[in-house]
């Protein structure tokens, strides 16, 4: 399932105590402060669709900038796995003149701190997203046969780490903050 991402995200409601025991039974990976710059395509507007289903996206980090797409493949909203695309950007003031000349128009920038660990053929991000608050983000990186088993996996890693969690999150941290500032 190449190019396939399959996570599920969630408000996690108790970051402190998991961060310990993940210190215990993971291999942390990294600690990372990003911010996400999210765009609209003058002739294909990505909020008329509701759930929205495709963002494009600037990220900026300590590594520098990325230029991602994201189609989730089940406009139903409640997807955990999207065709993505991602690559490098060499010169971000070029590409921001070359979106501003064709009237790609920003949307939204989610600013977030992201601790990661590997644990059993997954990613466990957990993100604490500036007027959000504090989420979780499981990701498998294993093979696995269908999107279902793998979501099962995650369920079963969730479990497994003592993970408290809200209502599972398949708008995604853009909506959520077009949402709270009345922009959708």
């Amino acid at each position: 399932m190449e190019n396939i991402e399959i996570e599920l995200k969630f408000p996690l409601l108790n970051t402190e105590e998991l961060v310990k025991k993940l210190k215990l039974t993971s291999k942390f990976e990294k600690e990372s402060n990003e911010k996400d710059y999210y765009y609209n395509l003058p002739h294909r507007n990505f909020l008329e669709k509701k759930p929205i289903s495709e963002w494009l996206r600037i990220r900026e980090s300590k590594k520098g900038f990325s230029l991602n797409y994201k189609n989730w493949h089940n406009k139903e909203g409640n997807c955990v796995s999207c065709d993505e695309f991602e690559t490098k950007i060499d010169d971000i003031n070029s590409l921001k003149r070359i979106f501003k000349n064709l009237g790609i128009k920003d949307l939204i920038v989610v600013d977030k701190t992201r601790k990661t660990w590997s644990y059993k053929n997954t990613l466990i991000a957990i993100d604490n997203v500036k007027e959000l608050g504090n989420f979780i983000e499981v990701e498998a990186k294993g093979n696995f046969s269908s999107i279902e088993e793998a979501k099962k996996y995650l369920f079963k890693i969730l479990e497994e780490i003592g993970a408290k969690i809200g209502e599972q999150d398949f708008k995604g941290y853009p909506w959520r903050l077009l949402e709270k500032k009345n922009l959708i």
